[in-house]
Parts: C-alpha cells; structure tokens; sequence
C-alpha cells in the first residue's frame, strides 16, 4: 500500500511509519532533568575558579544556548499539522516536550549562575539577533505550499537541531573535558546534545520519506534555496563563535577549532541531503574535537546515567547510534 505523508489518517493503528516510532521511545530512553544534576561545584567554579576571558566565553555560550532553548521548542509541538498522522504527531509531542526540558534547564543555570539580567539585553547583541531572525525564517507560517514547508523542515532538522547549538556545547564540554570544571553543567549539555542529536535524525529520516513519497517538491530551484539558506545560517554560526570568542581565544579552545567542526556538521548535512560538501575543513584541526562526537554519538565506558548527581533508579537502555540508526 501507498503512502502519503501529507494525507490524514484518524486511527491509530494500523501504523504507517512504525519505524518513526524509534526516535519517541530513544527520546523517552534518555529522559533527564536538571534537577538530577548537581551544580553548586559549577558555581563555585565559574565565580571564582576560571579568569576573565574564561568566565566571558562560558557565559556568552550559555546565553547562545539559552536563547534558542526559547525559541524553537514550538516547532516539534506543530508537526501534526502538516504530518496529519498519528505516529508523527507522537514523536513530535515527545520531542516538544524535551525542549521544554531543554529550556527549563538553561533557564535554571543563568539565574544560578547570577545571569538572567543579560536576557533583558538580547536585542542589543547583533550575532544573536541575526541568528533568531535566520531561524525565524526557517520557521516561518508554512501555508504557503508543500515545497516551502518540507524546506523549513529540512532547515530546521539539520542546520537549527543538528548544527547551530553544538559550537556552544563543544565549548562548554571543552572545560570538562581539559580542565575538569563545570561537571553538572557538562552533563546537562551532554544530555542536551544527545537529545538534538536525535532530533536532528528524525528530520532527516522525514526527509528521505518525503523524497521517495513526493520527488517532485525535490526541484533544482529548492535545492539553490536551501544552498543559499545553509550559508546564511554558517555566517550567522560564524558571528555567533566570533562574539562568544570576542576577548580572545583559550588556551584549550578556540574560535578556529570550534569553527573547523562546525563547518564539518554542516558538510556533513548537505551530505546527507545528497549535495556535494560545500566547505574546506582542516581534517587535522578536526582529530581535535573528535573526543566530542564520542561523547555524544557513542556508548561509553561509564554509564551516561551513573554520572548523574542523584541516585537514578529507573533502569535505563543505554543508547548508541547504532541502536537507534
């Protein structure tokens, strides 16, 4: 039997897309709060441990992170409307519900960390602005056809999901990992990062549907546009890790490194969309961040879930990307 995305179906079952359903039960799997995370040594840390220019990239990573914690969680939550299935509309209200989560935990670390004063400033920084307004766009009103939703879905699976965040969790982990500083604010980016991760894949395995059930929103002139898009959000990516590295470059992290990976994601996405890679990446410079995509992408030796603050009780499938793709 066919199948249509875009063609409504009101009863639960029989499942049309039943291997969508993975990416709800791998979001229910990785369930995390933040409140199970310990950060009164990530205070003492950050007020009194790390010098000036550490303490001016860490903060204008989390204010990064946090912004767009605020302003995409809608966009999973509306995916029923254009998927009127049932299944999708499952995965997307898991997936909403987790950046809520994601919200609520970055919300939580500025008013510790002293910072919710800076929000009332964000119109005032220009790469941060720059960088709502693309994503914006990518979310705009989809009633203006098929073709312009499924490039909305598609910019904001790979290059809102899947890239523009992960500059600020490479920095952020980048203190744990060379300094061992900022342990529970690791933690919750690790958890953060592995749950974009998968959102990030579901947008891409909508796509790949989409391009086998609808071919024809596929056109040369969606292709340009979304080539023209993907640069825009790179410069607006590129402003971003320039304003966070403005008082200059740490001695274990630095704009280039952080720059080289991101350009690889996005190398890496238009990949996946069948299109050639756009971008020169230092492939030495990239063994550097390596440590990174191990921690997010792969199992590890210590249990993701044993590193928690708390005691965690429920028994959890540890996830991989194997197990899941």
């Amino acid at each position: 039997m066919s199948r249509n995305l875009f063609e409504k179906r009101i009863q639960i079952k029989p499942y049309e897309y039943p291997e969508l359903l993975e990416f709800k039960d791998a979001i229910r799997h990785s369930y995390w709060l933040h409140t199970e995370f310990n950060f009164s040594s990530d205070i003492q840390d950050y007020k009194t441990v790390i010098n000036q220019k550490e303490r001016s990239v860490l903060t204008r990573s989390m204010l990064a992170i946090s912004q767009i914690e605020v302003n995409v969680k809608r966009f999973w939550g509306d995916l029923y409307r254009y998927f009127p299935k049932p299944e999708i509309d499952d995965v997307g209200g898991t997936f909403a519900e987790s950046e809520v989560r994601h919200k609520d935990a970055y919300s939580f670390l500025l008013e510790k960390l002293g910072l919710n004063d800076m929000f009332a400033n964000i119109t005032e920084i220009q790469p941060l602005m720059d960088r709502i307004n693309y994503m914006e766009e990518f979310m705009r009103e989809k009633e203006v056809g098929k073709e312009q939703f499924v490039l909305s879905l598609v910019l904001f699976s790979l290059f809102v999901e899947h890239i523009s965040l992960f500059g600020q969790f490479l920095v952020i982990m980048s203190f744990n990992k060379h300094k061992n500083l900022f342990k529970g604010i690791s933690n919750a980016v690790e958890a953060t990062s592995k749950e974009e991760e998968i959102h990030g894949r579901f947008g891409i395995a909508l796509y790949e549907i989409l391009r086998d059930e609808h071919s024809e929103l596929f056109s040369d002139d969606f292709y340009a546009e979304l080539k023209g898009l993907a640069n825009q959000a790179l410069e607006a990516e590129r402003s971003i890790l320039a304003w966070i590295f403005e008082e200059g470059d740490l001695d274990f992290i630095d704009f280039k490194t952080v720059e080289n990976y991101i350009m690889n994601r996005y190398n890496h996405s238009l990949s996946t969309l069948g299109l050639e890679a756009p971008y020169q990446v230092d492939e030495e410079l990239l063994k550097e961040t390596q440590w990174f995509d191990i921690e997010i992408l792969s199992g590890k030796e210590t249990d993701f879930f044993n590193k928690r603050s708390t005691d965690y009780s429920k028994k959890m499938k540890q996830i991989t990307a194997d197990d899941l793709f």
